[in-house]
């Protein structure tokens, strides 16, 4: 019976995938510790599992396809004392070396235990290999992956954004258990997955130069690994909060609350057979705000009215009642409506059944998050947009061993995301968001059956009134099915790696951008509707629609056509030959990718064609856009110099897909882009090409002590083929002179040092420091930076400039002082103390001149987007980029005590973020350079309106410094990000162990 069982695993591990299936493993030798001699046949096994070896006739052995995690091993040889190493750490992907020397048990007959420590310098790793372990994740603290990958060498964080090495965010790739969690949906970058802190063993960043293992990634590779079942039962329960009874408004120790609370528990064992181990993590975390430096109104205008009390009403600018009224009130640090309620669980399983070993690892996660976009809406935070996301990963990696040093694995995956944005009001029933006879029952009133409240204006401030309308529906559903297969074989010195992958998406998008407008055409036109709403639809509502692999009426369909849902494929197969010598270790690989985006792609680019009736496009305009293959050798070196030095080397060819939102978009969205003469700022990319990468990597570590070490690491690489907003011109006959596409038109060219010095604990302290210098040039930043040069000028940039994100000076400081169990006595044992300082040099941007509000709002200040929407009422002055943001400084401080009650090791913390409340500039207006005024109360538009009617304008001149020079409301509104980094937070915890 398990043989065929065993034979029906295999055949499902032959399903290809994209996925990396790493684990770690352990090599060494066994000899004599008197005369050095080797000891040929000595076991050696990692307690508590079945894996094991045995020494060939060099004394040597290799443990293979271990999981990331700590482990105790264990030497034994017949007349010889046992030797077992505790706490040894194995690393996915690296070889963690274990040498035993045993004594004669004519000599003694005592077990040695040795406590194993990390080794300080990482000697079989051919590329820079940061690894965080789950140790140094609880002493930084925080609760989000982001932030601890920015805190790794090479890595930027910027308004939201991972740039990896100066490459744009979404050429960073994501693992979770090996398990590609890349999102190739969105051109910010990111993970599909929630990861619990608490449940992963280990986050390792590859900035570059991994092996020909590794693909769709042309950045870097971060990969998490969760923890594994244990041999006892284990249990926590933690309990963190920023609520001291001071939510919201109040300080507390100077500080607020945002509403944030986390509970999580981790719980760990055998099952009913010690072959069978489970992990299990549970987490739920609630922020009702996102920490900002945010002040509450000004306690009167500059007439002397009291703020608090003034009645102000609608001057009836956007035909609203001018009777109505409201009082402009608002507290500090906190805005009604904001809220993000998240639910996560990480697992795994493992069966230990040598020679199969099976591993299945999920993650899920459910979030409900609803947003206070703008202050303007602070009286209709019932309709504030909601949206509801689901995500589930599950992962069954399987290895069969073949024999002492050959074996293979498989891994199958699936992956489902669901996610929809509403109305919170009327949620799915879209037709009702405009109905004024649902919305009567709010007490809402409409001007007639099918539009919403207009806007209050208030001193030119245009404010929400209760029902307006704030958001569309908008649903999505994708998944991808994914396999791998491998083949590894040690002969001699070669580790051979022989594996291909396979990764298939279905993506789907049902999106109605106005459903008032989609109302009043089918009460207007009930016959039409009647007899064909799809035809109404398509003629008459189908700038509203967005829509692929959903019909018109939002049914899932996987009919072929303009309406299927895409199925982007990823096919990979690879060869990497990992050759040791003694301590010189070389990776030598070819990686070949197979990339099927799902594209649209134009018979004759020059001459699109739709149906100007029904907005179709004919078979006969349009057909599926290329397939492409490559082929990328890697290499890379490791070679010691000396016991304490080694250096390594790199050399590799990436090529991934771009983010494919630039391609997805429904036949109506096409049709509106060619036929209308508006700016879209985000069109179609047909046809798009891959990003190629050509990356080179030079660096050495050294310990220059028992208890320190650094590393240097210099890099280059080359990028091309980076999307960028252009004008296509067409040929005559077309419907419009020229028509606007992304296309693959960028390049730019990274370099830099990336320095790191660890210190292990000695007396009470350890430490680290990581800092990088580098130098990040393209020809534009981000996919439609490009667009005001080219719908002005009609220039296609062609000249390197420093890039958004290019921080030159970049670092972290991080001190932990530790008092052990039985040091310090009885207040001070088990506790420590730990700061972490981050700095970093300010980011370019470019000086422009006023000119005037154009079609700006006047409570907007005639501010224009900056890298992203429509930039076209930008002028510089001076070169691009030329100019520099402030640097940036910030301490985080924690201090925690564990104490034992009742055999439950209960660790109390205290968490600091900002610890001195440093308003960091981080971003800066671009007409004055600073963050503090935007410059548009002294234009002539602004005192204009002013001096035009004073008695009104000079409450917008308040209403003006209060929401927007101090809260930033117009910056938000346009550019999309704040200007200052956050405030400071203070939090405590509970953390309970069994």
């Amino acid at each position: 019976m398990f043989p065929k069982l065993y034979k029906i695993f295999i055949i499902l591990m032959f399903a290809v995938s994209f996925v990396y299936a790493q684990n770690g493993r352990i090599s060494g030798t066994v000899t004599d510790k008197q005369t050095g001699e080797p000891l040929i046949g000595a076991n050696i096994i990692v307690v508590g599992t079945t894996f094991g070896a045995a020494t060939n006739v060099n004394g040597e052995y290799i443990i293979n396809n271990i999981p990331a995690g700590n482990y105790t091993v264990k030497a034994s040889y017949i007349g010889y004392q046992d030797v077992t190493v505790s706490n040894l750490t194995v690393n996915a992907g690296l070889t963690t070396r274990l040498n035993f020397e045993l004594t004669s048990s004519q000599i003694s007959t005592e077990e040695v235990v040795i406590i194993s420590e990390r080794p300080l310098i990482e000697k079989t790793s051919t590329n820079a290999k940061r690894i965080v372990d789950s140790d140094r994740l609880e002493k930084i603290g925080f609760r989000n992956v982001q932030e601890v990958v920015a805190l790794q060498p090479g890595v930027v964080l910027q308004n939201g954004r991972l740039f990896i090495r100066g490459s744009r965010p979404d050429e960073t790739g994501y693992t979770v258990e090996g398990a590609d969690v890349k999102d190739v949906l969105n051109r910010n970058g990111g993970s599909l997955v929630n990861v619990i802190p608490d449940a992963v063993q280990e986050i390792s960043v590859q900035a570059g130069g991994y092996t020909a293992e590794f693909g769709n990634a042309n950045a870097g590779i971060v990969s998490s690994e969760f923890k594994t079942g244990t041999n006892n039962f284990h249990f926590s329960w933690r309990t963190e909060t920023d609520n001291f009874g001071n939510y919201p408004g109040e300080k507390f120790l100077g500080t607020y609350s945002y509403g944030y609370f986390s509970n999580v528990f981790t719980v760990s064992g055998p099952t009913f057979t010690d072959k069978l181990k489970f992990f299990l993590s549970g987490e739920n975390t609630f922020n009702r705000d996102n920490p900002m430096f945010f002040s509450a109104n000004p306690s009167s205008f500059s007439d002397g009215a009291l703020w608090d009390t003034t009645k102000i009403f609608d001057t009836g600018v956007f035909g609203g009642n001018t009777s109505e009224y409201q009082i402009l009130k608002w507290g500090n640090a906190n805005l009604p409506g904001n809220m993000n309620n998240r639910y996560t669980a990480n697992g795994t399983l493992l069966f230990d059944n040598n020679p199969l070993f099976l591993r299945l690892a999920g993650a899920y996660s459910r979030t409900k998050s609803q947003g206070m976009n703008n202050i303007i809406n602070i009286f209709n935070t019932d309709r504030l947009a909601r949206t509801d996301v689901s995500t589930l990963l599950l992962n069954l990696k399987g290895t069969y061993l073949l024999g002492s040093n050959s074996f293979i694995e498989g891994l199958v995956g699936y992956y489902d995301y669901r996610g929809k944005t509403f109305d919170p009001v009327f949620e799915d029933d879209f037709l009702s968001y405009s109905d004024s006879l649902a919305a009567s029952k709010f007490g809402w009133t409409f001007s007639n059956y099918f539009s919403d409240p207009v806007d209050y204006d208030f001193y030119g401030f245009p404010f929400s009134r209760p029902g307006s309308v704030l958001t569309g529906y908008t649903k999505d559903h994708n998944n991808y099915l994914t396999a791998s297969l491998a083949y590894t074989g040690q002969v001699d010195i070669h580790a051979l790696k022989i594996g291909g992958s396979y990764q298939r998406y279905t993506v789907r998008r049902w999106q109605v951008g106005n459903p008032g407008n989609f109302l009043s055409t089918v009460r207007n036109n009930p016959d039409l509707a009647r007899d064909s709403l799809a035809t109404l639809i398509s003629t008459t509502l189908f700038a509203n629609f967005n829509n692929y692999g959903f019909d018109v009426f939002g049914n899932e369909t996987d009919e072929e056509g303009l309406f299927a849902p895409k199925h982007p494929v990823f096919a990979s197969a690879y060869i990497v030959d990992r050759i040791e010598i003694s301590d010189l270790i070389i990776n030598a690989g070819l990686r070949f990718d197979h990339i099927d985006m799902d594209s649209w792609a134009w018979v004759d680019p020059r001459l699109p064609v739709f149906d100007t009736r029904t907005n179709l496009i004919p078979d006969s305009a349009i057909r599926k856009g290329d397939k492409f293959s490559f082929v990328s050798p890697r290499l890379g070196f490791a070679f010691p110099v000396s016991d304490q030095t080694v250096f390594h080397l790199q050399y590799g060819k990436f090529v991934q897909a771009p983010s494919l939102d630039i391609a997805y978009r429904g036949v109506f969205i096409a049709a509106q882009q060619l036929r209308s003469a508006n700016l879209f700022t985000n069109p179609i990319a047909y046809n798009p090409s891959p990003i190629r990468t050509t990356q080179y990597e030079v660096g050495f570590g050294h310990q220059f002590s028992d208890y320190a070490a650094f590393d240097v690491t210099a890099f280059y690489k080359d990028i091309k083929g980076q999307i960028q907003y252009a004008i296509i011109p067409t040929a005559p006959g077309a419907f419009r002179a020229n028509y606007s596409a992304f296309v693959n038109q960028d390049f730019a060219t990274n370099k830099g040092v990336e320095l790191s010095l660890k210190l292990r604990r000695v007396s009470r302290v350890s430490g680290s420091i990581d800092y990088t210098f580098s130098s990040a040039e393209g020809t534009n930043s981000l996919s439609n930076s490009g667009l005001g040069s080219t719908e002005v000028n009609r220039n296609v940039p062609t000249v390197l400039i420093p890039l958004d994100y290019n921080q030159t000076h970049r670092g972290t400081i991080f001190i932990d002082y530790r008092f052990d169990k039985g040091d310090g006595g009885p207040i001070l044992e088990n506790s420590g103390i730990n700061l972490l300082l981050s700095f970093n040099s300010g980011h370019p941007f470019t000086y422009s001149q006023w000119t005037g509000l154009g079609q700006s709002s006047a409570w907007t200040g005639g501010l224009t987007p900056i890298g992203t929407g429509d930039t076209r009422g930008r002028r510089p002055i001076g070169p691009i980029n030329s100019a520099k943001t402030p640097w940036v400084y910030n301490i985080d401080l924690r201090i925690d005590k564990t104490v034992n009650i009742y055999n439950l090791n209960v660790n109390f913390y205290i968490q600091v973020f900002n610890l001195l409340n440093t308003k960091n500039v981080i971003n800066v207006y671009d007409k004055t350079g600073n963050a503090y005024d935007d410059g548009f109360l002294s234009t002539v538009d602004a005192q204009t309106l002013i001096q035009g009617d004073p008695g009104r304008y000079e409450r917008f001149a308040d209403l003006y410094r209060a929401i927007n020079l101090e809260n930033r409301q117009a910056a938000f509104a346009v550019y999309g990000y704040d200007l200052f980094g956050a405030p400071r937070q203070l939090r405590v915890g509970v953390w309970i162990n069994y």
